[in-house]
């Protein structure tokens, strides 16, 4: 197949620190090709991928800084928009694969190529609503089954779970006496939850993640009077080798999310690593963690604290094997080969009648 993926321009592919939508986009970009497919990709200009790239814009709005200012953000968004129209246009491709976003779906008349949107973000969000009201019938992929719920009769071609390359994360069968905490400082990653748990279980928390501006208000009103740098230590934003061993050598991962996340790569991250998932029951949580087998899944931070030493009885190996046999790229980029095969079927048949 000739295959045009569309990447994210928050992030360069791969993303330098973390950008969980970059790197399945180029995990997928780089299974498709080793599977033998051409495959274009539409994406930062700084971005660093073997394959052929067009730059949308010359700088991923990360590394450029714009992602701080939400007005600067969407003008960059309508240019990349633009530049990815024209190139479309201007070029014949088997399917085009978005993750871009909604942003790019009101254009999809222009396109003579079939376009497929992967749903990254959670479906209950007002602009979504409004737009899939609208373009019903955009053909789309899920990556989780309870992403669908607030949208449950859109266009489904499929459904793919996120994967990773698991060579890139060091198993670990023993651990610190220390829980982990990794994501961006927002209220819905639960940031001051994990707090509040590792506070009453008297253990070490080692906070590591992003500020973004938008966050920084909280951080510095909830966060920041916690941090002591000996049993609250935060660490910022960490590259793939701290990631790794930061994550490995944690007794648990603590990601007691606040909102339904579609799906949290950062829980078959520390699997893989062999540390436990701690989280609620939110989101797609019960799709990627197996409760008392690879982490807790608990209704309160209460309920965390009472059932904390199930993780003792945790095989750090099976949780190692959880990631390996259902979150591993190439079961991702099969999946996408499948769904991407199908629906040119279809359209094949569709088109002889």
């Amino acid at each position: 197949m000739k295959i045009c993926l569309i990447s994210p321009i928050d992030e360069r592919i791969p993303p330098i620190l973390y950008g969980g939508i970059g790197r399945v986009v180029y995990n997928l970009t780089d299974g498709l090709v080793k599977k033998g497919h051409d495959v274009t990709l539409l994406a930062s200009g700084d971005s660093n991928v073997s394959d052929r790239i067009i730059p949308v814009i010359n700088k991923s709005l990360g590394v450029s800084g714009i992602n701080n200012s939400p007005k600067k953000r969407e003008v960059f968004f309508q240019m990349a928009i633009a530049n990815i129209i024209n190139i479309l246009l201007k070029n014949k491709f088997d399917i085009i694969s978005n993750h871009l976003g909604w942003r790019l779906i009101p254009f999809e008349n222009l396109i003579s190529d079939p376009i497929v949107t992967t749903l990254h973000t959670p479906l209950d969000q007002e602009n979504k609503q409004i737009l899939f009201s609208n373009y019903p019938n955009h053909p789309v992929i899920s990556i989780s089954k309870n992403q669908r719920k607030p949208l449950p009769k859109l266009k489904y071609l499929g459904n793919v779970y996120n994967g990773i390359n698991i060579f890139l994360y060091d198993f670990s069968d023993i651990h610190d006496d220390y829980l982990m905490f990794l994501g961006r400082m927002s209220p819905e990653k639960g940031v001051l939850e994990a707090i509040q748990i590792a506070k009453k279980m008297n253990m070490k928390l080692v906070i590591a993640g992003a500020i973004h501006n938008w966050d920084r208000v909280y951080f510095e009103s909830k966060i920041k009077q916690h941090i002591d740098n000996e049993s609250i230590v935060f660490v910022g934003e960490i590259n793939d080798k701290e990631k790794n061993k930061l994550l490995g050598r944690a007794k648990a991962l603590l990601a007691p999310v606040q909102w339904d996340e579609p799906f949290g790569l950062t829980f078959i991250e520390s699997m893989a690593c062999g540390t436990p998932v701690v989280s609620f029951n939110r989101g797609s949580v019960k799709e990627i963690i197996i409760d008392k087998k690879t982490g807790i899944i608990a209704n309160s931070i209460n309920d965390i604290c009472n059932r904390f030493k199930e993780l003792d009885r945790i095989n750090r190996v099976d949780c190692r094997k959880h990631v390996e046999n259902k979150f591993v790229s190439d079961i991702m980029v099969n999946n996408y080969e499948e769904i991407f095969l199908n629906y040119l079927k279809k359209i094949n048949e569709k088109n002889k009648r």
